[in-house]
């Protein structure tokens, strides 16, 4: 059915909040009229009675001085009590508008110190639009602007600082690294000329004109360029535009084909109330009631959700991103902090420096060595190491959970052994720890499987041995476990998978070298090993720079002809789109932690390099990295800024 027979067709929609919030809100305003007129000071600003005296009174017969004493002889007049509105309640002391001056109504007292100084603050209630407006005026006449978009090869002049202020996207575009920043045209993809149009007018006035003709583009502009005001308003559009839509000629025959487009999991339990009990079209459909029910159940299921999710439970634009986590820094032992790379688009991720890290909220207990796992866009951490009170750091068997959507950690349950130096994997609907240390140090064989339905863990079948400061991955449901040291300090090159169907261990062809502190990852069915350090003859550590590939077809290892650029020990890993991330760690050489990310490209077979990506926002080891949905809040879907990568050490 065409959208154009709706009643709602177009409606001018405004960012309330621009001018009011900026000009100290409603009542601050100063006359035109009384600065016209050749006041030197409008009326209401005096701390003297600005309406006429009631017949009678003391101001009728004679002025008070300001601050003074009543007539000779007479105390001076008790302290006035604050002008009060009908009902009684005081009224606040922000002045009144110079148009109630002469209404009758009574200023308030001035404080002491505005009589002794003469100063008070004034606010112009024009001066916002006023300088938005030209700013606007200046884009038009193409004057002062200092930057140039292309979108379908049309040009918009703009400031750089206009747009920066309004989106964060532009913000990181012209702030951070990038050749953006010093650039004078810059070419947009992902949206079209009139979105774009549309976009660049509501940044300079705070108004857009919605209709259904141009509401796809506005809004996929307002979401590539992170315009948030500019997407709550057209959402809302959209949400007046569906219900005119079923009002019209009672279309409520698609009602329940059109409410599985709604994502009631990302309403709040009182939201969905609210919808549930009082909206007349969601109790006269049974679907809308079972998905309203569903969300309800989702909610109050907390532990099961990772598990749980579907696609109304999920954000519509998600883009996985780095996030980093705990460690330990020089000056501080355990780190809480959770930080995330911005900008998110993972074509920039060679860019180096701090500014590029942006912080969320920090795990509840600072810790490293701990081991972190993702399910259903959940990220999980478990164990490691962390400080008591007695200022003693040791194994910890505390987990936790965070949630991008809400920014924020759950306390799940605790693991049945202290841990740290293990793996953490999750296989499916489950969770598994393997091996590690415990908080006497001693190295364990044991393994146990987390279920978030029932937020309880398990004992599953132990390892051969007793292993700590191994690496471990997830491929095709099997958890794969390389190297390590037993708990008779035995360096390991071994090779093992874990089968949860079957609750066994099983052996595959060992490594090429051992290894311990290292880490391992997957891409395209193929293990790579990278980093850690071995035993030479003089049974000295020694780091590893090689790296090794192993076939999980063929069962066999391959040394790679291309090498790490700096050894790196106990650092987190991660994978995306064919590139490991291999963040922070330790030196052996330096005996100092790391703050450099190294990455290795095999997405191209014969075109594999190594890279140094961005800088870590401080030196640590025992870090944990993984990719994830960017924080909800940020609405992020960041598209490639065109950014020529500039590689190091390409090999």
């Amino acid at each position: 059915m065409p959208l154009l027979h709706l009643g709602l067709r177009q409606g001018l929609c405004r960012a309330s909040s621009r001018s009011t919030a900026a000009a100290g809100g409603p009542g601050n305003e100063v006359s035109g009229r009384e600065l016209a007129a050749g006041s030197r000071c409008p009326a209401r600003l005096l701390p003297l009675r600005c309406g006429p005296p009631a017949p009678g009174s003391a101001g009728a017969r004679r002025p008070r001085a300001l601050g003074g004493a009543g007539r000779r002889g007479q105390a001076p007049p008790a302290r006035a009590e604050p002008h009060r509105r009908p009902g009684g309640s005081a009224a606040s002391s922000t002045p009144r508008p110079a148009a109630a001056v002469g209404a009758g109504w009574e200023a308030p007292a001035a404080s002491v110190q505005e009589m002794l100084t003469g100063q008070r603050l004034c606010q112009s209630s024009s001066h916002n639009d006023a300088v938005l407006a030209a700013l606007n005026q200046q884009r038009s006449d193409g004057i002062l602007c200092d930057i140039t978009l292309i979108a379908e090869e049309q040009k918009f002049h703009a400031h750089k600082a206009v747009l920066a202020a309004c989106s964060d996207y532009f913000r990181a575009m012209f702030s951070l690294c990038m050749v953006e920043s010093e650039a004078d045209e810059v070419n947009l993809h992902g949206v079209t000329s009139l979105g774009l149009k549309q976009a660049l007018d509501f940044a300079y006035t705070g108004q857009i004109l919605l209709e259904p003709g141009v509401i796809q583009d506005v809004l996929a502009a307002g979401s590539h360029l992170q315009l948030l005001e500019l997407l709550s308003l057209c959402s809302h559009y959209l949400i007046q535009l569906a219900v005119r839509w079923l009002e019209h000629n009672c279309r409520y025959q698609y009602m329940d084909e059109l409410l599985q487009y709604v994502r009631f999991g990302l309403m709040d339990v009182d939201t969905l109330h609210t919808v549930a009990l009082s909206h007349p079209l969601v109790q006269a459909s049974e679907t809308a009631t079972a998905l309203v029910n569903e969300a309800l159940a989702y909610h109050q299921s907390i532990y099961a959700q990772p598990v749980w999710q579907t696609r109304r439970t999920k954000p519509r634009f998600q883009s996985d991103t780095l996030y980093i986590i705990g460690g330990k820094k020089r000056e501080v032992c355990k780190v809480k902090e959770l930080r995330y790379f911005n900008p998110v688009d993972q074509e920039n991720v060679h860019i180096a420096g701090i500014a590029n890290w942006s912080e969320l909220a920090p795990m509840p207990v600072g810790r490293s060595h701990h081991c972190v796992a993702v399910m259903g866009d959940f990220l999980f951490v478990a164990g490691g190491e962390a400080e008591h009170s007695t200022g003693r750091t040791c194994a910890v068997r505390t987990a936790c959970r965070y949630d991008p959507r809400t920014n924020s950690w759950a306390e799940i349950a605790p693991m049945k052994n202290c841990r740290e130096h293990f793996v953490l994997g999750a296989v499916d609907e489950y969770l598994y720890a393997v091996g590690g240390r415990n908080e006497l140090r001693q190295v364990l064989p044991t393994v146990e499987c987390y279920c978030p339905k029932k937020n309880k863990w398990t004992f599953v079948q132990s390892f051969d041995r007793s292993l700590s400061c191994h690496a471990g991955y997830v491929v095709d449901g099997l958890l794969w476990i390389s190297g390590g040291v037993t708990n008779t300090a035995q360096y390991q090159n071994r090779l093992m998978v874990y089968d949860p169907k079957q609750n066994k261990w099983l052996s595959r062809s060992p490594m090429l070298q051992r290894r311990v502190y290292h880490s391992m990852a997957a891409v395209q069915r193929k293990l790579y090993v990278l980093g850690g350090n071995d035993l030479d003859y003089n049974n000295d550590r020694i780091l590893v720079r090689h790296i090794d590939s192993y076939s999980i077809d063929t069962d066999q290892w391959t040394r790679c002809s291309f090498n790490m650029l700096t050894g790196q020990n106990e650092s987190g890993v991660a994978v995306h789109n064919g590139r490991i991330y291999l963040v922070g760690g330790y030196s052996i050489w330096t005996n100092e932690p790391l703050a450099c990310i190294q990455v290795l490209d095999v997405s191209k077979e014969g075109k594999e390099e190594v890279f140094y990506g961005p800088t870590l926002p401080f030196a640590s080891n025992g870090i944990a990295a993984c990719f994830l949905p960017a924080p909800y809040f940020t609405c992020p879907n960041l598209q490639t800024l065109q950014v020529p990568h500039h590689r190091i050490g390409t090999m």
